[in-house]
C-alpha cells in the first residue's frame, strides 16, 4: 500500500500543499480530500512537488480537476519543484501546456 503524507499551509487566501510519497490510485483519493476541503476562499493554489516520488494518472486527474476548479473561480493552480521524471511525465501529457509550472 503506499505512504502519502500532507501538509498544508494557508496564508492569506494562498494555500501551499507540500505532499510526500507518492500520489497513485490509492493516495489520490486522500490527497483529494484534504485539498479540496481547504479550498474555501483560497485564490492562489501551490502544489510543491519537492517530495513527491510518482504520479499516476489518478493523481494527473486531479491536477487537472484543480486546475479546473481555480479557473472556474477565477484563482490560480501552479506546482512546483518537479522532479525530472515527474517533469517529463507532464510534457508527454501536455500539462506542461495546462498547468503552470514553477521551477
Amino acid at each position: 500500500m503506499s505512504m502519502l503524507s500532507v501538509t498544508k499551509n494557508l496564508e492569506g487566501t494562498k494555500l501551499t500543499v507540500n505532499a510526500v510519497g507518492r500520489i497513485d490510485t490509492y493516495t489520490a483519493p486522500q490527497l483529494d480530500d484534504e485539498v479540496t476541503s481547504a479550498l474555501e476562499g483560497v485564490t492562489e493554489f501551490v502544489l510543491d512537488f519537492s517530495q513527491i516520488e510518482y504520479i499516476s494518472s489518478a493523481g494527473l486527474r486531479l491536477l487537472v480537476a484543480w486546475q479546473k476548479t481555480m479557473t472556474a473561480k477565477g484563482g490560480r493552480f501552479s506546482v512546483c519543484h518537479l522532479a525530472d521524471s515527474i517533469y517529463s511525465i507532464f510534457t508527454a501529457t501536455g500539462l506542461t501546456d495546462f498547468i503552470d509550472i514553477q521551477k
